[in-house]
């Protein structure tokens, strides 16, 4: 019994042994394709390690998701924002460096990667960036400008502003002369055509406009001639030059009454008053008068009169009530919105819209001397042209500019538009309560950069 009770014994185990023999090869190839994964695994972190700092915490933090060690937080905020699924949560370690820690994960529930406008959103969050924090934080909401301004501003920095200003100055030393020689002439003589063209068109445009310059007017005439000029012409011009000119005037008076001739001028009035034929001797004596006295008298005082005329100037523009007036007036004209559009309308159908100017301007660009002075001008500026273009841009060979790769992910791929910076919190945390976010008050970049000036370690090499 005892012989075949261990014989019941040693089936079953032979029997297992058998089937482990028959199903070695998938055994094996589990081993294999383990060992390989976690071997492979091991060599690529290590290499990236050592090309890739960045790379290699990407690593760490794909490990670290995996394994779970993050948290779901709600965050609100007083005011409204847009927030998408996906948009980064940003902490910055000791050295200064930016790490992302977390990202939107649904906005009032929904799961959707389209930008939604709201005041509340659910984040994940590593936990060891909640423990750096010591659960104290709030979160600060930055943006990207999408202006122009921008854009110019981002691609054209300061400094690259000087590079290019240097680069234009030292090519336009060499070329100066040269490309001033053969586009001199050009700009004259299209400067000279576009004038005839906006000439010609100009009076009909102002005919145009007619009733617009008589509204003006009639404003101006009742808000600031009638109303302020005038009163002030009679209260402080005309005292100052009636000081001025007065004796002068009285000068000039006394000089001619000393050489007027009462004699003659009441002889030629009885001549004219008499029954003889002619009837314009008082008329011819007071013109002799005129021409032989009076005219060279004025003249002779010529520097007297320029004179009189700057001392009135001079005094009616240190008086302050004149002065405040011209100031106060001259800046209603300026900032005058309706002036501001009739002067724009007229500019843009005298040249913008000019039909005639765009027809000479297209004949006289296609003229073959203008195209052989361009062509001058271009190929000689060329080389600067292209300089300038790879410092905006970047190469070939070195890649794109981190200016230029923000600009593209934030206006083409619409990337980096939103994100969120953790920091200590401005006031005591509620425990269970939501996280709250604020507008930032100091604009920041991206903080993480994609240069494209780099190889990625993970492109094979040739």
């Amino acid at each position: 019994m005892s012989g075949l009770g261990g014989r019941d014994h040693v089936l079953p185990g032979c029997l297992w042994l058998s089937f482990l023999m028959k199903q070695r090869h998938v055994i094996f190839g589990v081993l294999f394709w383990t060992a390989a994964v976690c071997w492979s695994w091991y060599v690529l972190r290590t290499a990236l390690t050592a090309q890739s700092s960045d790379v290699s915490h990407l690593s760490s933090d794909v490990t670290r998701w995996l394994s779970g060690q993050y948290r779901h937080l709600q965050a609100t905020c007083d005011d409204r924002l847009m927030v998408a699924v996906g948009d980064p949560v940003f902490l910055q370690s000791a050295e200064g460096t930016w790490w992302q820690v977390g990202l939107a994960t649904n906005i009032n529930g929904e799961f959707s990667r389209d930008p939604f406008i709201t005041t509340t959103t659910e984040v994940l969050i590593y936990e060891d960036a909640v423990a750096a924090c010591a659960d104290s934080f709030q979160l600060q909401y930055h943006t990207t400008p999408m202006s122009l301004d921008w854009v110019v501003m981002t691609m054209i920095p300061p400094e690259r502003q000087k590079a290019i200003a240097l680069l234009i100055a030292e090519e336009w030393k060499v070329h100066q002369e040269e490309i001033m020689d053969r586009l001199r002439p050009v700009m004259k003589d299209g400067l000279r055509k576009g004038m005839k063209a906006v000439e010609a068109e100009l009076p009909q445009i102002l005919r145009e406009h007619r009733d617009g310059f008589r509204k003006l007017g009639d404003r101006y005439e009742t808000e600031i001639l009638k109303a302020e000029v005038l009163p002030l012409v009679r209260d402080e011009i005309l005292p100052i030059v009636e000081y001025e000119a007065l004796p002068v005037a009285e000068d000039i008076g006394r000089a001619l009454w000393k050489r007027v001739s009462l004699l003659s001028f009441a002889y030629s009035f009885l001549y004219d008053k008499s029954p003889l034929p002619r009837r314009d001797a008082l008329k011819a004596e007071f013109q002799r008068f005129i021409d032989e006295v009076a005219l060279p008298e004025l003249r002779s005082r010529s520097d007297q009169f320029i004179q009189v005329t700057e001392d009135i100037v001079r005094r009616s523009m240190e008086n302050p009530k004149v002065k405040d007036a011209l100031k106060r007036n001259l800046r209603r004209v300026a900032e005058d919105p309706e002036l501001h559009e009739l002067i724009k309308a007229i500019v843009r159908e005298a040249i913008v819209d000019n039909q005639t100017l765009r027809l000479e301007m297209e004949a006289y660009l296609d003229d073959q001397q203008t195209q052989a002075a361009l062509d001058v001008a271009g190929d000689r500026l060329e080389p600067v042209v292209r300089q300038i273009g790879d410092l905006i841009f970047g190469t070939r060979e070195k890649g794109i500019t981190p200016e230029f790769s923000r600009i593209l992910r934030s206006q083409i791929l619409k990337k980096d538009r939103r994100w969120f910076v953790m920091v200590p919190a401005d006031r005591d945390v509620v425990p269970g309560h939501p996280i709250e976010i604020v507008y930032a008050d100091m604009p920041m970049t991206y903080p993480m950069g994609f240069g494209g000036n780099g190889q990625s370690p993970l492109t094979p090499t040739r």
